[in-house]
């Protein structure tokens, strides 16, 4: 079998990752990579941790097509996660057996007689690399009509395993398999998982003019969603409204965020546009003198962040001057403003500049894009954050991202989720990412808690308000 065609930048990097999950005490611990025949040697702690790998053919075929892989049992044996296996051909030594959920038994690690080398038959690296580093991203050119790529064409889809943190489940079983063979050496100590929720401002009022009140109210609460109920209340909003425009009710669901999400202990991040009236996707002027006053609420306790444009996920420039906006607007409260989310989910990594470009351009140093806006799950294979790859250079980068797991507009727009659908299925997922210690990234809009999405926001958003599971 052929070397591994990934380069040892691209191995030390996933291997990195693997290990600040399994072991996040050990996060910055030295190791170094040697790469053979179908094998990968990492040796860390004086041990050897020997992977099997794919050929360059295997990888290719795992890329392309939908792939029918081994499914074992996770660390914890709550879960069937998919490996793929290749057998050493010296299985020398004792090793160590695996059973399935079916009572399937797997010869899959050896580890040698001299006791300072485990051998194992997963391929945990490639897999790995390729979901964190977006590897598909960058060398396709099919993209909807955002351009955004498709869920459809991702290894999660053709693998069955968006709902699946593949990685981070790899790690832990790097984690059982080394604290088993090596206790003196390898103790895991394990990292708190963390609700994190956030908000995309895409509307800051619901009330603009008397007009455009009744029209909203009559026009679709009446008339399209047909509720007696939701007219009413719209009715009272807009009165309190009218006496007060600070109680608009998108207005107000920004303090609700914020009032209960500081109550449960977690830290929130708001992502505000920096456009001027006028401007293409401006549904806000970002120089609002309102909004300067949430930004006074805000800044002290939550974390701020730019909501990139639409067109900021291809235009030179742009996301750079929306950051030097909304930062003039924070000039009172100091700090640089460098954590972003893109409109509509735009990250882009094929073509000239894409998404890395734009934000090393722009001094991003923390993104929250990467969620399927299709399905609900892990493009990234992960829930922990971690540096992204650039491909076409070879190189990590600077730009932690932080994965997106859950937006409300998924369940209710893309799959067309009942309330009890969205609330088993979000469940499953954040108690997939606690399981494996990481972040619950959620993101709700806070024009998604009133009207038709209230009973969303009620059964599904509010009760994940606790890290309790």
């Amino acid at each position: 079998m052929a070397e591994s065609p990934l380069s040892l930048n691209a191995l030390e990097y996933t291997f990195r990752h693997l290990l600040k999950v399994a072991f996040p005490q050990m996060g910055s611990e030295p190791f170094r990579v040697e790469k053979g025949e179908g094998i990968v040697t990492v040796f860390i702690k004086d041990i050897r941790i020997i992977f099997k790998t794919m050929a360059q053919e295997d990888m290719d075929y795992f890329l392309i097509d939908r792939s029918n892989p081994q499914l074992i049992a996770n660390a914890k044996g709550t879960l069937k996660i998919p490996v793929f296996y290749f057998n050493f051909e010296d299985d020398t030594g004792y090793g160590l057996r695996i059973e399935d959920f079916g009572g399937n038994v797997y010869h899959t690690i050896i580890c040698s007689e001299t006791g300072d080398s485990i051998k194992i038959c997963y391929d945990l690296l490639t897999p790995s690399f390729l979901m964190l580093s977006r590897y598909e991203e960058f060398y396709s050119e099919r993209h909807d009509e955002h351009g955004r790529f498709p869920y459809g064409l991702s290894l999660a889809e053709n693998n069955c395993m968006v709902e699946i943190p593949l990685v981070d489940e790899y790690a832990m079983l790097l984690r059982r398999w080394l604290c088993l063979f090596f206790p003196d050496r390898f103790q895991a100590v394990p990292r708190t998982p963390r609700v994190v929720p956030t908000h995309d401002i895409d509307i800051l009022y619901r009330f603009q003019s008397r007009w455009q009140a009744l029209k909203s109210i009559f026009g679709r609460d009446l008339l399209i969603n047909r509720d007696l109920k939701m007219v009413w209340k719209s009715l009272r909003e807009y009165r309190a409204w009218r006496q007060d425009d600070f109680n608009d009710p998108y207005l107000l669901a920004i303090q609700e965020f914020a009032m209960k999400e500081h109550a449960a202990g977690l830290e929130s991040v708001f992502f505000f546009k920096a456009l001027c009236e006028g401007e293409d996707d401006a549904t806000y002027d970002i120089r609002d003198a309102r909004l300067k006053q949430i930004f006074t609420h805000l800044y002290y306790e939550y974390i701020i962040g730019i909501h990139g444009s639409y067109s900021s996920a291809e235009k030179d420039g742009q996301l750079l001057m929306e950051r030097k906006r909304i930062e003039k607007q924070l000039a009172d409260f100091g700090g640089p403003v460098t954590c972003s989310r893109q409109h509509y989910l735009r990250a882009r990594f094929a073509g000239t500049p894409n998404s890395l470009d734009l934000w090393q351009q722009a001094g991003i140093t923390d993104d929250y894009t990467l969620g399927f806006a299709e399905r609900c799950g892990f493009r990234c294979g992960t829930c922990h954050p971690y540096p992204l790859y650039d491909v076409r250079n070879d190189k990590v980068t600077d730009i932690i991202e932080h994965p997106l797991i859950v937006m409300d507009g998924t369940l209710f727009d893309y799959m067309k989720l009942s309330v009890e659908e969205s609330k088993e299925l979000v469940m499953k997922l954040k108690q997939r990412c606690f399981d494996v210690e990481g972040d619950f990234v959620l993101l709700w809009h806070n024009h998604a808690t009133t009207r038709e999405f209230e009973p969303y926001f009620n059964s599904v958003y509010l009760p994940l308000l606790t890290n309790n599971y």
